[in-house]
């Protein structure tokens, strides 16, 4: 919008202009002292208006430009080190680590989100042919934000104050050669949570869960199968939601589970492989939620982790490669649970990291190609995130490091570390906070 309105202001002192310039080529010798100064006053009024809509223009379009980042460009290049040698305290520390591909975003304590990006570039060989290539970049992306969410070309930023930023634009737009993109786009003022990737966003604005995006097999859960880009309301008092190509999966405020979309493999749990393109209720009990590819995992309120849907690369972690209708008690103990794809981790309060599913990229951490029951790979972690073929983890010491593609190298080795700390944390903040969900009214 403010950039519409910079290029009406730019029009308008485009227009001051030529009716100056016409102005000054009149010729005002034989005209009468009277004429002369009508003619010197009109100058003047042309001259200060085309300034005046020009200097307009030019704030305007700043003020876009700086609300219209990029997905993949950075503030500046302020590291997460930098931040907390400069002020060696606690709030400086990484806090929460988010996914979006194979890219990462780390937040700190002063809502400063820094990210680790994949950037694309062209390079030159050696035989002078240029070629597609991307290196691993980092830098401070945003301020006051809370959460990142999204995938390789589109990005949602929820901001302090529930601000939802949109950038970049869906996939299946390049696919239908649309060329409709989110240019720094606010898309709601009080979001409370927000999950999208490549294709699809989500966010709760008001306890009001809406969908957007690309709509095969009914996924934006609003009974069509219809692509949209403007939001739709399609469910009440959600407190957190989470979204895969296949179907999706929200959770209320009262600890219900919410499921819509495909269910070719019973990724639902319901023991049918009924599309649904409408929530329906699943269970109930629930902490968190988190949909793979044809496939559920589900986090319940005494730290239970459920599985239901497709297995064929051990992602139920059953210890075994059957699918299964209904939902599977693989893992106790747990505090938060992180999907992507057919890869999955589980975290217990106590830093100890699980993992299963597919590992053809290594994003698990260990060496097999497929794991089919959650394996310790850690007992030192703060908080993770899984990407589309890597992993992102937070450790105790407040350290970050990465698995899979996003190492940059192929060798198995478990974690890279991206971001050193080097830091004296307290023992009181050791360990993450408990996940819990928002209170009922009146709790």
């Amino acid at each position: 919008m403010l950039r519409i309105i910079s290029v009406v202001g730019y029009v308008f002192g485009a227009l001051f202009v030529l009716l100056l310039l016409l102005s000054l080529l009149r010729n005002t010798k034989k005209k009468s002292l009277k004429v002369r100064k009508k003619i010197i006053n009109r100058r003047k009024v042309y001259g200060v208006a085309a300034l005046f809509f020009l200097v307009i223009g030019i704030v305007l379009q700043v003020s876009a430009g700086q609300g219209e980042k990029n997905p993949k460009e950075f503030i500046n290049d302020t590291i997460p080190e930098d931040v907390y040698q400069a002020n060696h305290s606690y709030s400086s520390l990484p806090s929460e680590i988010f996914a979006a591909g194979d890219d990462y975003y780390i937040k700190n304590g002063k809502n400063q989100i820094f990210g680790y990006l994949d950037i694309g570039t062209v390079v030159e060989t050696e035989d002078g042919k240029k070629v597609d290539s991307s290196s691993y970049e980092s830098g401070l992306c945003y301020t006051d934000a809370l959460q990142v969410a999204g995938g390789k070309d589109f990005l949602a930023v929820r901001s302090k104050s529930g601000a939802l930023t949109l950038m970049g634009a869906f996939e299946y737009l390049a696919y239908e050669k649309d060329t409709s993109h989110f240019e720094g786009e606010k898309r709601a003022e009080k979001c409370t949570f927000l999950d999208a990737n490549s294709n699809n966003l989500f966010y709760v604005e008001d306890g009001t869960l809406y969908s957007a995006g690309y709509n095969a097999f009914g996924v934006l859960g609003d009974g069509t199968e219809r692509n949209r880009l403007e939001s739709s309301a399609i469910l009440e008092n959600v407190a957190s939601v989470s979204v895969s190509p296949t179907h999706v999966l929200a959770v209320d405020i009262y600890g219900n589970l919410y499921g819509f979309g495909d269910n070719s493999y019973s990724e639902m749990g319901n023991r049918t492989t009924a599309q649904s393109p409408t929530p329906i209720k699943l269970m109930s009990g629930v902490k968190q939620a988190q949909a793979g590819k044809y496939f559920s995992v589900v986090l319940t309120k005494n730290g239970e982790v459920y599985t239901a849907g497709r297995n064929h690369l051990g992602q139920l972690g059953t210890e075994d490669y059957r699918d299964y209708a209904t939902y599977m008690k693989v893992l106790e103990g747990v505090d938060k649970i992180s999907v992507k794809g057919n890869s999955c981790a589980a975290l217990t309060a106590g830093g100890t990291l699980y993992v299963w599913g597919d590992n053809a990229k290594y994003q698990l951490g260990i060496s097999e190609q497929k794991v089919n029951k959650p394996t310790k790979v850690s007992a030192d972690v703060y908080d993770m995130a899984m990407g589309e073929n890597s992993m992102g983890v937070i450790l105790l010491n407040r350290n970050v490091a990465v698995t899979g593609v996003a190492r940059e190298q192929k060798d198995n080795a478990y974690l890279r570390t991206i971001y050193e700390l080097n830091a004296q944390v307290p023992e009181e903040y050791l360990y993450r906070p408990l996940v819990v969900l928002p209170a009922r009214d009146g709790e």
